[in-house]
């Protein structure tokens, strides 16, 4: 014989099991960049920089970025490595073996499914080069990053001493 409480414990548990399902779903539903900023530069600077967050639905892989020939010559992604943050350049101390803080472009940036890949002082960055003008606190302009499965995406890149 049945209780009566059995379909009120066996809906409970229903209930219960969806919505922990629910929980660990990690999921995004559109391509998001977001919080895109540059540091200003100093006139004459040739070069220049730019950080932001990416999150996409998918697997995809940013390939080449773009900015319009009246901000720069070129735009390409790189990753610091070592101490010296994004403003630093390759090389060695005098010929020894104790690398310096460097850049090394990046050919691809992966972008796992759901992950926030994020471009950030000291990490991944875009560089800008051969500027055609300062870049002024303040200002913006807009970034393209070409993704192998979204294709073109652009985004607002505002000029500022700090993150917004």
């Amino acid at each position: 014989m049945r209780s009566r409480r059995e379909p009120v414990v066996a809906a409970v548990l229903v209930a219960a099991a969806l919505a922990l399902s629910a929980c660990g779903d990690s999921s995004v539903d559109e391509l998001t960049v977001s919080g895109a900023w540059a540091r200003p530069t100093p006139a004459g600077a040739s070069n220049g920089v730019v950080y932001l967050m990416i999150t996409s639905p998918a697997d995809d892989v940013i390939v080449d970025v773009h900015v319009a020939p009246d901000v720069a010559a070129d735009a390409t992604v790189h990753e610091s490595t070592g101490e010296g943050g994004a403003d630093a350049h390759a090389g060695h101390l005098g010929g020894g073996d104790t690398p310096m803080a460097g850049m090394v472009e990046q050919g691809r940036v992966d972008l796992p499914a759901g992950e926030t890949v994020t471009f950030e002082p000291g990490g991944l960055h875009v560089m800008l080069t051969d500027l055609s003008r300062s870049l002024v606190a303040g200002e913006g302009f807009s970034l393209t990053l070409d993704l192998e499965g979204a294709g073109a995406v652009t985004t607002d890149v505002v000029v500022a001493v700090n993150a917004p």
